[in-house]
């Protein structure tokens, strides 16, 4: 009697736990799915008309900048991670 107790509350956890997988799953894949229809394209961003609402008269920053900032970066949070680990 006890032992099928303790069977039935197994089945009945485990089962919980895989629905609950299961949803997490599907709630994944329509999100996913929503996010890549309704999700504007990457794209080059109209400097001209935002530098003018904004009433900015200097131009963008070349890319190679932008690529040795981010390149820049990347190394500094690394270092700073790798660093942190060591101790």
């Amino acid at each position: 009697m006890l032992l099928e107790s303790g069977i039935e509350l197994m089945m009945i956890g485990m089962g919980t736990v895989f629905s609950f997988l299961a949803l997490l799953v599907v709630v994944t894949q329509a999100m996913s799915w929503v996010v890549l229809k309704f999700a504007v394209a990457d794209g080059p961003v109209a400097t001209d008309s935002l530098s003018r609402s904004v009433g900015a008269s200097t131009s963008a920053p070349s890319q190679k900048t932008n690529s040795a900032q981010h390149v820049a970066a990347i190394a500094l949070a690394l270092d700073t991670h790798l660093g942190a680990k060591k101790l």
